[in-house]
């Protein structure tokens, strides 16, 4: 049986409901399997932990959408959400809800 050449990585959370995390980053990817378009949000809560969000790239999007609550919030200019601190106010599907918080 040959051996399989597949890279393994540790998993990197996502973000909890009623939690804030200062934005630390947001890099356009593709995913491997389909060529679908995608957003990587990287955060950091007021722990130093890290997570992670994939927010899909379509168009038109809701506003209780992943990403349209990010755009709705934030606006369409991404360079200008890093340092942002949000709270994931409601992280269920179908009802995403996000709220800028005021550095303290």
């Amino acid at each position: 049986m040959p051996k399989l050449n597949i890279q393994t990585t540790d998993e990197i959370p996502s973000a909890q409901e009623g939690k804030a995390y200062e934005i630390t980053g947001a890099d356009e990817f593709s995913s491997q399997v389909r060529s679908f378009k995608g957003l990587r949000v990287s955060l950091k809560d007021s722990k130093g932990e890290t997570a992670v969000e994939a927010l899909w790239m379509r168009s038109p999007v809701g506003p209780k959408s992943k990403i349209g609550c990010f755009i709705q919030l934030l606006g369409k200019n991404t360079d200008k959400w890093i340092g942002k601190r949000v709270r994931f106010v409601s992280w269920k599907a179908g009802n995403r809800v996000i709220a800028l918080e005021t550095p303290k």
